[in-house]
């Protein structure tokens, strides 16, 4: 079957690309379409067929237009959406952007599947009913986190009708061999949020300073994006100060091989802690986000995670502490955190699977009604 592939594709992130890999492996049996913000990169990438999103504003437009995107979405018998934390109003534009997607995907009548969105926050008005509006034309819905169920809940949707499983990205391929550490060696992702980023600069400085001084640790920071919410913008004032290296993968594996070489990780972003899980890396969570929660909070690696709303130089000392001295023991619960998520997971493709199965007989039944 011919699908459609619409999310944050292209556009330099890191976890959206280990999302994307994760789903087309884990459906090769199809035939996809991907819609992307850099179509030439990701059919280059991936080997797929991939066309523009729909544009949404003057540059999008004159850059892409809208035949190519609408002739590309004619050409398929259904549509997934996913995955990633692509409906949150914090950034109003996303609300907006995948809306006007989905617009089309009713406009020209494809089924639609939702795959392992995060949902939330959402705090306006429009954010809420946009998101509704999305979400209450789907056919399938899965969700990675309780919480995205619960706002969808909230939203008017039947929870009986939403399934909870995990990010895709526990599906990504890894070697489970375990390879030499470097010692007193840090794999550091850091993001920008909102009224936070003097907080996360001046914080991190002071620490990093400090391991520097006392265990003579080396840093490798890593910038899960290079473009749009902009990671250079916190790390590159630490780095200033700190000194270390500079990792911008370019793949997931990427990512994967160095998480396997480092000794310790301190991360931000959602899909930098899965590759310290996969890699059974002892990392402290700094959490902006439910998302970040819904990967520690409530679990046995709860002790190792922060919420940004508390770092302080003496909070970070004393988590990092603790995670030194557990080190061993972490690894254990890193295992087993991931393969309690890899399950999840896999309910993806058991749901998606089921999505199709109801397409195809409802095609087959259409055809034999047809009057001859």
């Amino acid at each position: 079957m011919r699908i459609g592939l619409i999310g944050n594709y292209g556009a330099t992130n890191v976890g959206d690309e280990a999302i994307l890999n994760a789903i087309l492996k884990s459906h090769s049996g199809h035939e996809f379409m991907v819609f992307s913000v850099s179509p030439k990169e990701t059919a280059h990438q991936f080997g797929v067929k991939s066309a523009p999103l729909f544009p949404l504003g003057f540059r999008s437009f004159f850059r892409h237009g809208f035949r190519e995107p609408f002739r590309a979405l004619r050409s398929v018998d259904a549509v997934i959406l996913g995955g990633g934390g692509l409906l949150q109003d914090e950034y109003l534009y996303a609300c907006f952007l995948w809306a006007w997607q989905i617009f089309w995907v009713k406009f020209l009548g494809k089924p639609l599947f939702i795959y392992a969105t995060g949902v939330g926050p959402l705090k306006t008005w429009i954010g809420k009913r946009l998101t509704r509006n999305i979400y209450r034309y789907a056919m399938g819905i899965t969700v990675r986190d309780e919480t995205s169920c619960n706002t969808l809940h909230r939203l008017g949707l039947a929870k009986e009708n939403i399934e909870v499983t995990a990010d895709p990205a526990f599906l990504f391929k890894h070697l489970d061999q375990e390879l030499p550490r470097t010692p007193h060696s840090y794999l550091v992702s850091l993001r920008p949020w909102l009224k936070y980023n003097s907080k996360i600069i001046h914080t991190f400085t002071d620490y990093l300073l400090r391991l520097k001084e006392e265990r003579a640790a080396e840093f490798t920071f890593v910038c899960m994006q290079s473009i749009r919410e902009h990671d250079h913008r916190v790390l590159d004032p630490v780095m200033k100060k700190v000194g270390g290296t500079l990792l911008t993968p370019k793949h997931f594996s990427e990512l994967l091989q160095a998480m396997s070489q480092t000794e310790f990780a301190i991360g931000m972003r959602y899909h930098f802690l899965i590759a310290a899980m996969l890699t059974k890396t002892p990392a402290l969570a700094i959490s902006y986000s439910h998302k970040v929660d819904s990967l520690y909070k409530h679990s046995i690696l709860e002790p190792y995670h922060l919420n940004l709303a508390d770092l302080s130089l003496e909070n970070l000392e004393k988590k990092m502490k603790r995670l030194s001295v557990d080190y061993n023991n972490i690894k254990l619960y890193q295992k087993r955190r991931f393969e309690d998520f890899k399950e999840l997971a896999e309910k993806n493709v058991e749901y998606f699977d089921g999505f199709i199965k109801m397409l195809t007989e409802s095609n087959e039944t259409a055809k034999v009604n047809q009057p001859k």
